[in-house]
């Protein structure tokens, strides 16, 4: 079981994001304690998320540029 603060480490970002992570459900976690608890995270949760958020280049195309938008309330 990792803390946050190991987990960040184990995967190379920041204490922060890994709170978000959490929060948003894309890593496992545990919770122990009374009110808001501490967060445990196991090993095999960040495999997990690690091949979820694997990108392989598969797609054989270039990314398309982003699209125009015409921002009418900037005056220039």
């Amino acid at each position: 079981m990792f803390t946050v603060k190991q987990a960040a480490q184990q995967l190379g970002i920041s204490v922060s994001l890994v709170y978000g992570l959490c929060a948003a459900g894309k890593i496992r976690h545990e919770r122990h304690g009374l009110g808001r608890g501490c967060i445990r995270i196991p090993e095999d949760a960040l495999n997990e998320y690690r091949k979820r958020a694997t990108v392989t280049g598969t797609g054989g195309g270039s990314v398309p540029p982003p699209a125009r938008v015409k921002l009418s309330h900037i005056k220039l």
